[in-house]
């Protein structure tokens, strides 16, 4: 086909057909550049497919992912439930006597007020999305908007949890460990160290002290404000699972 062009190109500046030359050479141009043009296009829509592709394996990925966060989240709610259960039970016996604290296992209900619960989620796919560059193939902007939201609740839940853990650990804990026994509060969570100690005191100068009703009442609240934002972030996993679902089909 080049060697046909060339021909008349050739024939035209032998016969020294200038005017005619001149309009094959803007003739072959224009052709040229419609290759050009329409390749372009090609290339364009070819891209388009394979971005359509790739968005929707990513976000089915995503869907994958945050039907695990679901299970991770329910788990974790029930666990702080359980604490919140537990702290309140403690300061409802404030101020008891022995007959009435003899009543409960203290030292379950001690345990299950501690718990090592933390807020874990799956992330891979968002780092994928995020780090790779890919956030601009997704074009639905609903998605993206609750990507950025979903970031921004797992940075409120960490600071929640912080500030949970800080109370726990630098408050709650010196103050119970002078009036019981953490090895046999341990038991409850079959620790291979744990068991009956020879050092155990009654517990009851525990519910008598107002500095740790106080302390307790704000683990309470601390525990509420973490909670609320727990609640936020399993709602927004509700969200992305429901905006994903038809691009698992």
């Amino acid at each position: 086909m080049i060697k046909f062009f060339r021909k008349i190109r050739y024939n035209l500046m032998e016969t020294r057909k200038t005017g005619k030359y001149f309009k094959y050479a803007i003739g072959e141009i224009l052709l040229v550049m419609v290759g050009i043009l329409l390749a372009l296009q090609i290339n364009s829509w070819n891209q388009k497919r394979l971005d359509r592709i790739e968005e929707k394996t990513i976000l089915s990925n995503l869907h994958d992912e945050f039907l695990e966060n679901k299970t991770l989240s329910t788990t974790n709610i029930t666990t702080i439930k359980g604490a919140m259960k537990a702290n309140k039970a403690i300061m409802a016996l404030m101020g008891s006597d022995v007959n009435e604290l003899q009543k409960h296992n203290l030292d379950s209900i001690f345990y299950k007020s501690l718990p090592a619960a933390q807020f874990t989620s799956s992330s891979q796919s968002i780092l994928n999305i995020t780090q790779g560059g890919r956030l601009n193939i997704i074009r639905d902007k609903d998605i993206i908007k609750l990507l950025y939201q979903w970031q921004a609740q797992l940075d409120a839940v960490n600071i929640r949890e912080r500030a949970l853990d800080n109370w726990s650990y630098d408050k709650i804990l010196p103050i119970m460990s002078k009036y019981i026994s953490l090895k046999e509060m341990d038991i409850n969570g079959n620790y291979e160290w744990t068991g009956k100690s020879k050092l155990k005191k009654p517990y009851d100068p525990l519910f008598q002290s107002l500095e740790y009703e106080n302390l307790l009442d704000n683990f309470l609240f601390l525990h509420q404000m973490n909670f609320q934002e727990i609640e936020k972030a399993d709602v927004l996993i509700d969200q992305i699972i429901e905006i994903t679902k038809p691009y698992t089909k």
